[in-house]
């Protein structure tokens, strides 16, 4: 059973994740790519985060997807998997953001991180049990 503040945290992850999926499937013209990485980042944050507060993991206020991971790991090894996988999404949670450190990544990275971030979703609602439908 879900509590409410887990929920909420997979309810925001999610919406990341449907915002991600709205910008990937534009044209190669219209793809955003620093946004769509962005929301792929923040979809594995939110998501790990809700898998901590379900198991009443007390987390410092961090974007480091790497320290999440670590975290989660702690708890069930399978998570192993991912620390790679989601290595280089980190960087997408504050240096893309701001222009002094500015860097647009290529469609190629954009497509990577989504996919990266579509492997990691299914990982991690099978850990919940859930399909993304069922929350709401």
């Amino acid at each position: 059973m879900i509590d409410e503040e887990t929920k909420k945290w997979l309810i925001k992850a999610l919406n990341d994740y449907k915002t991600a999926k709205q910008l990937v499937n534009l044209s190669e013209e219209e793809i955003i790519t620093d946004t769509l990485c962005f929301h792929c980042q923040q979809f594995i944050e939110k998501a790990l985060k809700a898998f901590l507060v379900l198991n009443k993991i007390e987390f410092e206020r961090i974007h480091n997807l790497e320290y999440l991971v670590k975290l989660c790991g702690d708890i069930d090894k399978s998570f192993e998997w991912i620390y790679e996988a989601v290595r280089k999404l980190s960087q997408y949670a504050i240096e893309i953001r701001y222009p002094d450190e500015f860097y647009i990544p290529t469609i190629d990275e954009a497509r990577e991180c989504f996919e990266i971030t579509s492997n990691v979703k299914v990982f991690i609602l099978e850990k919940f049990g859930i399909k993304d439908e069922e929350i709401k």
